[in-house]
């Protein structure tokens, strides 16, 4: 096991069913990253698509997150779905319905414009199914960070629910 791994502590609600995973991250259309600033957590809410084996970010050229992941690529992603509060009589009878998938990884920065583009689509067509496939222009694609992560480690939890592919 890698420094990054733990075991589970709820064995019941992990889920090991590596179609299951795929399927999560397939449809998933916003995920939260988690990089670390020097000494300080920063996290932020993405738009991704997934291509069966690296999780696609895009966003902004510039700013605080890329200046981050350029210091330092490591990554926390969270994705989560089907969340449902469930309440009780009493606030300790509360609780929440979800399914959740976390991953460690490394994220670098996808610089040939035909890779970006192609990744663009995936995260286009994850986000709103059933668009056309675009060619971006070289000045549309300058204007926008396309990013690829690498999962070591990927986990996923549910509870309340059993999640199918």
């Amino acid at each position: 096991m890698g420094t990054t791994e733990r075991p589970m502590r709820k064995k019941e609600y992990e889920v090991t069913d590596t179609a299951v995973l795929q399927h999560i991250l397939g449809r998933a259309t916003l995920c939260r990253v988690a990089v670390v600033d020097g000494s300080e957590p920063y996290l932020v809410t993405m738009n991704c698509g997934w291509d069966g084996e690296r999780l696609l970010l895009h966003g902004a050229s510039q700013g605080r997150k890329l200046d981050i992941l350029r210091a330092n690529p490591r990554v926390c992603v969270e994705i989560d779905e089907d969340v449902q509060l469930v309440f009780g009589a009493t606030g300790e009878e509360c609780t929440a319905n979800y399914v959740s998938v976390i991953g460690t990884g490394t994220a670098s920065f996808v610089l040939d414009p035909q890779v970006k583009g192609r990744d663009l689509n995936v995260i286009a067509r994850q986000c709103h199914p059933g668009v056309p496939e675009e060619v971006f222009p070289d000045e549309a694609l300058s204007r926008v960070a396309v990013l690829e992560v690498q999962f070591d480690h990927l986990t996923c939890k549910a509870k309340g629910t059993t999640p199918r592919p």
